[in-house]
């Protein structure tokens, strides 16, 4: 195995190991425990995410893109909006589980007055 990330600390070695595995590539993270031994500043650069051989150039290919992402345009960030339209939308649901429930209430009446009638016979 080799190293193909140098984390500042167990977080961001763990984010980095969590990246890489749920891309398809093995990661650990280890020196993460030397941090409660020594301390946050002595274990600063000993906390390392290591991969397979055959893995490692792909690996820093996504930590790398990983590493240069930006930030969403404002005009592009609207489509992650979940505050636009919200309320209209618990509206639309709220009155659609109401009349869902409304309709079971009224068909669980008509069983029992079914039933009573049968019982009073």
């Amino acid at each position: 195995m080799k190293i193909a990330y140098h984390a500042e600390d167990a977080v961001d070695a763990q984010l980095i190991s969590d990246l890489l595995n749920n891309n398809g590539i093995f990661a650990q993270v280890r020196g993460a425990h030397m941090q409660g031994a020594v301390g946050e500043a002595a274990a600063i650069g000993n906390v390392k995410v290591w991969v397979n051989d055959e893995d490692v150039s792909q690996a820093e290919a996504i930590v790398e893109e990983w590493g240069s992402a930006t930030f969403v345009e404002e005009e592009d960030a609207q489509m992650f909006d979940d505050s636009l339209n919200s309320s209209e939308d618990q509206n639309r649901v709220i009155s659609e589980s109401s009349f869902g429930l409304m309709k079971t209430c009224f068909f669980i009446i008509c069983v029992i007055m079914v039933v009573a009638a049968l019982l009073n016979v």
